[in-house]
């Protein structure tokens, strides 16, 4: 009996062990990794801006890391008989309504798993003002996707954020949190989500840092699960 208890323990011990070792590639179910991302916001007049984003993220079935870039025109739709939405030194950031159309380019960082995409946005954002100085947004957006090798697909994502302005002093800072979920015509199901929280901060009106946390649940990917540590750069023109 004593050394069978003895030889059960170090079982325990061992299977302990190797549960805490990283798992093999193949075994993993979840991935961690950065997304910078650096957007350009170029004024037109009080209602239309240029935005040009760049940015790396993950391809959805593999490990393989993405650059995007691309062309956008955000449309900020002025209230008639409202007032502004916010103190904001981002005009768009004060409108109930705004638009964005545009196109985004998708190529993989490495040869060895080519993958480009060429996407066409329609974007609609809804504003409203809550209790307590709160802004939820209600954005949907549909990708229009031709993925080399593939059809020509479709996607849906609707995204709910709800933020906050703080200020001390001149100092203005926006904590979030933000749920989306996503569509997707080539498996007819909703196979993603994104939860995320985050803090922007304005260090002068042309200046914005973006820090934030996502978990990614993806049902069609490899890993199926993705953690983030995101920081984005905008510059405003």
């Amino acid at each position: 009996m004593r050394w069978h208890g003895r030889t059960a323990l170090r079982n325990i011990g061992w299977a302990v062990i190797l549960t805490g070792l990283p798992r093999a590639s193949g075994a993993e179910t979840t991935a961690n990794e950065p997304w910078p991302e650096l957007d350009a916001f170029i004024n037109i007049n009080q209602v239309v801006r240029l935005v040009i984003p760049i940015s790396i993220d993950r391809h959805d079935d593999t490990l393989a890391r993405n650059a995007s870039f691309g062309l956008q025109f955000d449309f900020a739709l002025k209230p008639v008989f409202r007032r502004e939405l916010r103190n904001q030194e981002d005009v768009f950031k004060k409108r109930f309504l705004s638009f964005r159309t545009g196109y985004r380019y998708t190529t993989t960082l490495n040869d060895h798993a080519p993958y480009t995409e060429n996407r066409g946005i329609v974007e609609l954002t809804a504003r409203y003002l809550l209790p307590a100085e709160m802004v939820l947004s209600d954005r949907n957006r549909g990708d229009l996707r031709f993925i080399a090798g593939q059809n020509f697909s479709t996607r849906y994502r609707n995204k709910l954020q709800l933020e906050r302005d703080f200020r001390i002093g001149q100092f203005v800072f926006t904590p979030y949190t933000s749920e989306e979920v996503f569509y997707d015509t080539r498996y007819d199901i909703w196979n993603r989500n994104r939860t995320s929280a985050g803090v922007e901060v304005p260090f002068s009106p042309n200046f914005v840092l973006d820090a934030y946390y996502t978990r990614q649940n993806d049902s069609r990917s490899t890993p199926p699960h993705t953690n983030v540590l995101g920081l984005k750069i905008e510059l405003y023109y």
